[in-house]
């Protein structure tokens, strides 16, 4: 995982699973949102699931100076049973696909098998759903039990590494020449 990933037609594309909007999360698209950025998360509240939005990076208690500190947007799974900062946040605090602190979040990632990268998101089924939000079950025992899907990797140009960029073509296969 490189720290980028698009959301387009967010409100639509989640319909199905949430109930309410909190906050101005606008159905917007966004093709290059970069740690620092806010993003629409899923969260679980008594009444039922929200879309909102969210900081895409945490800034761990522990860190107290947060001048140059560099933020963490990324969380190996295998963090969530072996670093006690991130075993207590996967206790207290779960959004899809991230993992939530004062309104912000890591992605959960796991090895990959692409020649792209090493890492990938953890990517959650519709019927796990309930089992990860629930914060009575154990998220890395919820998480582990999830076949990730195959999916189909390609490479992305150069213009991504910028998070002032925003148009549809940054998710466009890399054409070699």
């Amino acid at each position: 995982m490189c720290g980028r990933f698009a959301q387009t037609n967010i409100i639509k594309a989640t319909s199905d699973i949430v109930k309410t909007v909190i906050g101005k999360v606008d159905n917007i698209d966004n093709f290059n949102i970069s740690p620092g950025q806010e993003a629409a998360v899923i969260k679980k509240y008594s009444n039922g699931r929200a879309l909102e939005l969210a900081k895409f990076s945490i800034f761990p208690n522990w860190a107290h100076d947060l001048e140059g500190f560099r933020p963490l947007h990324n969380t190996r799974i295998e963090s969530l049973t072996t670093k006690p900062y991130f075993k207590r946040l996967a206790t207290e605090n779960r959004l899809l696909i991230p993992i939530f602190e004062k309104n912000m979040f890591s992605i959960i990632t796991i090895e990959s098998k692409n020649k792209i990268h090493n890492r990938q998101p953890m990517i959650i089924n519709k019927s796990k759903i309930n089992d990860y939000l629930n914060l009575k079950n154990n998220a890395a025992e919820v998480l582990q039990s999830i076949k990730p899907p195959e999916l189909d990797y390609y490479q992305i140009g150069p213009e991504i590494n910028n998070p002032k960029n925003n148009f549809k073509e940054l998710i466009n296969p890399l054409v070699s020449k």
